[in-house]
């Protein structure tokens, strides 16, 4: 998929951007200079986050404590959503969606698990609820990640490179990323201020929410590429819970170390899932295709787990296209139930599954119905569809990708014999069609 490339041509120059989306759109550029600079210690940082620097100051005993170094940081992301969101739903690169909770090291709230928290600020302040940082390690050639989640920081284990993980667009070669990050001025207020100022003329409707997303280094996301010598700064619609079809998308780079805040703004619009033909699109859907369903059973609790791919159908005929690694479908987008040969829907019950359990069975039946935990390929807790303590039926994290090769697993009590009853998934949204089924 082609990307957002950006390269700085001078450093007392502003950066310009290259469009080169796939997604259909205007793309027009908008220069400023001479953006002024934010004042660090004004920013409200106790409900909405810190900045990158703050960040840097809480982040730095423990990756210096972290054995395998010394530790180049190579990556940075800060998301500030103003809804829940989730970056997965956006895709990755070269063409493989697959990469969802990248490994059981993870088990936690990380660029590819869980839901983004809320933002209350306002989005030219620099500051995030949420940073991912990566560092690199040339002597042990490890990746280490560490979570800044409001000020409570998560350090996971390092991590051997190559490895399951390593998602970042650029690799091998994570060195030179982080020769080009460490040791300038990276203050993301000024960066993120000089973004918002250069995107503020394409605000299409001011009252809509967005994503925005605060890159430095490799790209690991679709359609959120990288800038060279500075900030990209992504508001996005896609990947927000409860928007789908064709949304704005507007994207900003900014110099990492010019004091004025330089920064260039690019306008563009696409689709953020598959859209139906009635919705102006191709007439596509996703189709969930479901492997041979295992069962494990204790004397109170049986788990049936059922692998899946997702794969892009044409809605006229069912035919297959693409590589089976469907993007853009989010889990509140779809509906599961589970009914009996003769149609009838077997109850829904709340999960009693915690997050991040470290195995399938912790997560113990419910004697009034079923539930579902959707599961990485590797076995890591994602989400759970079932009846919510706040009010009906759906996740327990708002927004989650579905992609290929995660697993669901049906959580119900022994008693119940549900040979021949089949699982079922449709679509929650007019504008996105879902369709799978598989018999237990």
């Amino acid at each position: 998929m082609p990307r957002l490339g950006v390269v700085r041509t001078n450093p007392l120059l502003a950066i310009l951007i290259v469009c080169t989306l796939v997604i259909a759109g205007a793309c027009v550029f908008y220069i400023v200079t001479g953006a002024p600079k934010a004042n660090e210690g004004s920013i409200a940082t106790v409900k909405d986050g810190p900045t990158l620097f703050q960040v840097l100051d809480q982040v730095s005993a423990s990756v210096q404590s972290a054995p395998g170094g010394p530790w180049g940081l190579f990556s940075v992301y800060g998301i500030a959503a103003q809804l829940p969101f989730s970056p997965n739903v956006l895709g990755y690169p070269a063409e493989n969606h697959t990469v969802n909770s990248c490994g059981a090291l993870f088990n936690g709230l990380t660029l590819w698990n869980g839901t983004i928290p809320v933002f209350n600020g306002t989005l030219n302040s620099g500051t995030a609820p949420f940073w991912q940082l990566a560092f690199y390690s040339n002597a042990t050639n490890e990746v280490l990640v560490v979570t800044d989640l409001l000020g409570a920081v998560t350090t996971f284990p390092p991590e051997s490179y190559p490895g399951p993980c390593t998602p970042w667009n650029g690799f091998p070669g994570p060195q030179s990323w982080v020769e080009a990050i460490n040791g300038v001025s990276i203050d993301s207020s000024v960066a993120v201020n000089a973004a918002w100022n250069a995107v503020a003329s394409f605000w299409p409707t001011p009252d809509q929410s967005f994503a925005e997303i605060i890159t430095l280094g490799p790209n690991i996301f679709d359609s959120i590429g990288y800038v060279t010598g500075g900030y990209l700064i992504a508001f996005d619609r896609c990947g927000l819970t409860d928007v789908a079809g064709v949304q704005s998308r507007l994207f900003a780079a900014a110099n990492w170390s010019a004091p004025s805040g330089q920064a260039a703004g690019e306008l563009g619009g696409g689709n953020c899932a598959a859209l139906n033909s009635s919705q102006g699109g191709s007439g596509a859907l996703y189709e969930l295709l479901f492997t041979n369903a295992s069962e494990q059973q204790s004397s109170s609790t049986t788990w049936i787990t059922v692998p899946y791919q997702v794969a892009l159908a044409y809605a006229t005929n069912g035919t297959l296209f693409g590589d089976y690694d469907g993007w853009g479908l989010a889990n509140w987008m779809t509906d599961w139930n589970l009914t009996t040969p003769s149609g009838v829907r077997l109850p829904v019950a709340g999960s009693s599954c915690a997050a991040w359990v470290p195995s399938i069975s912790d997560c113990t039946s419910n004697e009034s119905g079923w539930y579902a935990v959707v599961l990485s390929a590797s076995g890591e807790w994602i989400n759970s569809f079932g009846v919510q303590t706040r009010g009906g039926v759906g996740w327990s994290e708002p927004v989650t990708a579905l992609v290929s090769h995660q697993q669901l697993v049906i959580v119900f009590p022994s008693p119940w014999d549900v040979s021949g009853d089949l699982l079922n998934v449709t679509s929650t949204i007019a504008s996105s069609a879902v369709y799978g089924s598989v018999a237990l």
